[in-house]
C-alpha cells in the first residue's frame, strides 16, 4: 500500500485477469473474490432489456452477492457487453464461436459497453458505465484463425484481446482502453475517493 494514499477494506468481484490488472494499476490494496452469479438466466430474464440495462444489472447483482457475504468491504463490480448492430456477443469460449465472431465484426464498426458500480452493506453506492467504439479492419480468414491460435482469447468480449496483439486488428478507436478492458479507470477513481473507500494523504 502506497503511503501516498490510505483505503478501506475493497474487494473486486471478478476474476478477470484484466481487471484485477486495471485495479491494480492504481496503487490500491484489494481482494479477488467471484461473484456467484448465473449470468445466462439473468441475461435470459432480461431479453426484452436494453443492453445498458442488462449489463448494469449484471454488474449490480454481482456486486450486491459479494456484499452480502463481505458487508465491511466496499464492493467493484462490472460487467462488459460487445454490440454489433442490435444484437451483443456473448464470450465465444471456443475457437470455432470465435472465428463466427471475427467475421462479423470484420470490416465494421462495434460497441464496447462497459456497466461497474460499487456496493457495500447491502447497498448500492454508485453507478456507472461507459462505451468505446472500435473499427476493424477487413480482416481475411487466415489472419483471424492465426490471430485466434496465437492469442486464444475465448473469454473476451468480441474474441480479442486489446491488451495484446488485438491494437493491430483495427483501424480506428474511440474512446479509454480500459473502457474496452472491461473496467474504466478514471470514473472509478473518483467514485472510490468521493465514497471515502479511498483517501490521498
Amino acid at each position: 500500500m502506497s503511503k501516498f494514499l490510505t483505503q478501506n477494506p475493497i474487494i473486486l468481484a471478478s476474476a478477470s485477469k484484466i481487471r484485477i490488472q486495471l485495479l491494480t494499476s492504481l496503487g490500491i490494496n484489494f481482494d479477488v473474490v467471484p461473484a456467484v452469479c448465473d449470468e445466462e438466466v439473468i441475461k435470459k430474464a432480461l431479453k426484452t432489456a436494453s443492453m445498458l440495462e442488462l449489463a448494469s444489472t449484471l454488474a449490480q447483482y454481482k456486486a450486491l452477492e459479494v456484499s452480502s457475504r463481505y458487508p465491511n468491504h466496499f464492493i467493484i463490480a462490472a460487467d462488459q457487453l460487445c454490440i454489433i448492430g442490435d444484437k451483443y456477443l456473448d464470450k465465444p469460449l471456443s475457437h470455432a464461436v470465435a472465428v463466427t465472431h471475427l467475421r462479423l465484426l470484420r470490416g465494421k464498426t462495434h460497441q464496447q459497453l462497459s456497466a461497474y458500480c460499487i456496493a457495500k452493506a447491502g447497498d448500492l453506492l454508485w453507478q456507472d458505465h461507459d462505451i468505446a467504439t472500435l473499427t476493424m479492419r477487413e480482416l481475411n480468414d487466415n489472419t483471424i484463425d492465426a490471430y485466434l491460435k496465437q492469442e486464444q482469447p475465448y473469454h473476451s468480449c468480441g474474441a480479442y484481446h486489446f491488451e495484446g496483439l488485438a491494437k493491430w486488428l483495427f483501424t480506428d478507436i474511440q474512446g479509454n482502453e480500459s473502457t474496452i478492458l472491461g473496467l474504466p479507470l478514471m470514473p472509478l477513481a473518483q467514485a472510490l475517493i468521493k465514497l471515502k473507500a479511498v483517501d490521498l494523504t
